[in-house]
C-alpha cells in the first residue's frame, strides 16, 4: 500500500511545483505588461502635464499661412450649432482681420495650434475678438494676449474695446489691465453690479 501510494505522492507534488511555477511565470509576465503599462501613462501623464502648464507662444498672425489655424480656433466658440447669426459666421471666418488696418494676435501650443486671438484695428486702435479656446482657459492667456496688443499699438494713443458687463471674466481683466468705463458707461457698469442687468460697455486705456 506504501509502494503504490508514495508514487502518487511524489507524482502530486510534482504536480503541485509545475502548477506553482507555472502560476509563477503567469504573475511576473503580468508584472511586466503592468510596469509596462504604468511606465506609459506615467510618460502620457507627464507629457499633458507639460502641455497644460507650458507658456503659449504669443506673436502676430502671418496671413493667409495663419488663417485656417485662427478659423478652427474660433469656430469652437460655437461648436455643435448651425444657423450661426451673421456677427457669429464673421467671427468663425475671420474677415475682419482679411481687410486693410488689422492685425491679428494668436497664442499658439508647441504643436503650432492657435488656442487664443486678439484683432487689433491699427488706424483707429480699436481691440476686439478677444477669444480663448475653453480647454485652454485659466492659463493667463487672455492677459498675454491683451498686453501683446499693447505692446503693438503706436503711442500714444488711447486703446478701446467693448465687453458685457455679464461678461465678469474678460471685465475684470480688462480693469486689472487698467481700463476704465468713461462717462455714462462708468455708471451702466455699477448699474449692472447692482442688477441683472447686461449692458454693452465701453472701455479704454491711455497709452504713452
Amino acid at each position: 500500500a506504501n509502494k503504490t501510494t508514495f508514487p502518487l505522492h511524489l507524482n502530486d507534488s510534482h504536480s503541485h511545483k509545475q502548477a506553482y511555477q507555472k502560476d509563477m511565470n503567469t504573475n511576473q509576465k503580468l508584472l511586466l505588461i503592468l510596469s509596462s503599462v504604468i511606465a506609459l501613462l506615467a510618460t502620457t501623464s507627464t507629457s499633458l502635464t507639460f502641455n497644460k502648464s507650458s507658456s503659449p507662444k504669443i506673436r502676430v498672425a502671418v496671413l493667409p499661412k495663419d488663417l485656417p489655424a485662427i478659423q478652427e480656433c474660433r469656430r469652437t466658440a460655437y461648436a455643435g450649432k448651425t444657423n450661426l447669426l451673421a456677427a457669429a459666421r464673421s467671427f468663425c471666418n475671420a474677415d475682419q482681420i482679411q481687410r486693410d488696418g488689422y492685425i491679428c494676435i494668436i497664442a499658439t501650443e508647441r504643436d503650432g495650434t492657435v488656442i487664443g486671438t486678439a484683432d487689433l484695428n491699427t488706424k483707429q486702435c480699436i481691440v476686439n475678438n478677444v477669444y480663448v479656446r475653453e480647454e485652454a482657459r485659466k492659463r493667463g492667456i487672455g492677459r498675454l494676449l491683451m498686453e501683446a496688443v499693447v505692446e503693438a499699438v503706436e503711442k500714444p494713443a488711447t486703446l478701446k474695446l467693448t465687453v458685457y458687463s455679464s461678461n465678469t471674466p474678460a471685465y475684470s481683466l480688462y480693469q486689472k489691465l487698467g481700463f476704465t468705463s468713461p462717462g455714462i458707461y462708468g455708471g451702466l457698469s455699477a448699474l449692472s453690479a447692482a442688477t441683472s442687468f447686461n449692458f454693452l460697455l465701453e472701455m479704454e486705456k491711455k497709452l504713452v
